[in-house]
């Protein structure tokens, strides 16, 4: 999973810029549709928005539900954004029932005080929040860096931190 942050004043320009990276009558940007010189040149675009990325990785095996690993990264960046200032997070949408599930789950770690209840969290589908676009780049340029495909990495690798969950 991905988060990018991005100061407030920001989120116009990272928008239009995002929204000029679609083609046709596509609702979104997604970078697993994209053809390689096409992904080289979002990820060139978003490696000159004034944005940070950070990246939890959980490399698991058949032993670890996807889901399971999934709460994993979704905590450790709760985690990553509560300290490094941010207030309010936006998580793409995969459908009510596992957004309720996500809900829980959140509301989970601010009774265990995992985080803090000063961190808002929502959820909106992909085709209405275009900075959700620049986090699913990110993601899916790293897990293909990961898998020895590094191009698109190697240009926004100065705006993301990756870290490891166990």
């Amino acid at each position: 999973m991905a988060a990018i942050t991005l100061h407030a004043t920001g989120h116009h320009d990272a928008r239009l810029t995002l929204e000029s990276l679609r083609l046709g009558k596509n609702p979104r940007l997604h970078w697993r549709d994209e053809p390689i010189a096409r992904q080289l040149v979002i990820a060139d675009a978003i490696s000159k928005l004034p944005l940070a990325a950070v990246v939890a990785v959980h490399i698991y095996d058949t032993t670890c539900r996807t889901e399971r690993a999934r709460r994993r990264c979704l905590e450790r960046l709760l985690l990553e954004l509560e300290g490094a200032g941010v207030t309010e997070v936006v998580v793409e949408s995969r459908s009510p029932s596992q957004d309720h599930l996500d809900l829980l789950f959140v509301m989970a770690l601010r009774k265990s005080r995992v985080i803090s209840k000063a961190i808002m969290v929502h959820w909106r589908p992909s085709h209405q929040e275009p900075l959700l676009w620049a986090a699913d780049a990110v993601v899916s340029a790293t897990t293909w860096w990961i898998d020895g495909h590094g191009a698109g990495f190697e240009r926004l690798q100065e705006r993301v931190r990756v870290v490891c969950v166990d």
